[in-house]
């Protein structure tokens, strides 16, 4: 499975557009802070306008979150294992849009729930989206996995695009999951 990672990780560097950030590699709370703070970095040496920064770095955040949240669940067996412990970021620029893309592994039950969770947002309207932000907002509608799905329904209003996702399964207990993420420029 590692050597699927490290070709997925090479795949996706390079094919979409100017590489600005990526990272590859174990992750903790020192880390997770480190990549929050070269994003920021990265992002206002590149672009001038602070609320398409702001717009980037608010989905960087959601989905570097949402991976430390999900990371916690992976099987306690293999946490300390480094090829379980693998967390890919990247950020890149295309002409017409900034591409967010990560990946991390998380438990086959959080895959299931990830996946649904994601198609059922990527089947709403702008509209939808905003009433559904709405709703899980004000009825705290949290989920057995520990969150509202608050973050992922805000990676879709804040990129305005449709989430694009996978899932790499070789065993009965993780999957690698990576989502890409793009915010138009």
């Amino acid at each position: 499975m590692h050597s699927e990672v490290d070709t997925l990780y090479q795949k996706m560097r390079g094919a979409n557009g100017e590489e600005l950030f990526a990272f590859k590699g174990m992750m903790n709370d020192d880390i997770l802070g480190e990549i929050l703070s070269r994003v920021e970095d990265t992002l206002s040496e590149y672009e001038s306008l602070m609320k398409l920064q702001r717009r980037i770095n608010v989905i960087a955040v959601e989905i570097l979150q949402n991976i430390f949240h999900h990371f916690e669940g992976v099987d306690s067996t293999t946490v300390n294992d480094p090829s379980h412990n693998i967390v890919m970021f990247l950020l890149s620029k295309g002409k017409d849009a900034y591409y967010i893309i990560a990946g991390n592994y998380v438990p086959i039950e959080t895959a299931e729930f990830l996946k649904e969770k994601i198609d059922s947002i990527n089947n709403l309207s702008v509209e939808e989206l905003k009433k559904r932000y709405r709703k899980v907002l004000s009825n705290g509608d949290f989920s057995e996995q520990g969150g509202a799905g608050l973050g992922i329904i805000d990676i879709a209003r804040k990129s305005g695009q449709k989430l694009d996702y996978d899932f790499i399964t070789n065993d009965n207990r993780n999957s690698f999951f990576t989502i890409k993420v793009s915010v138009p420029v």
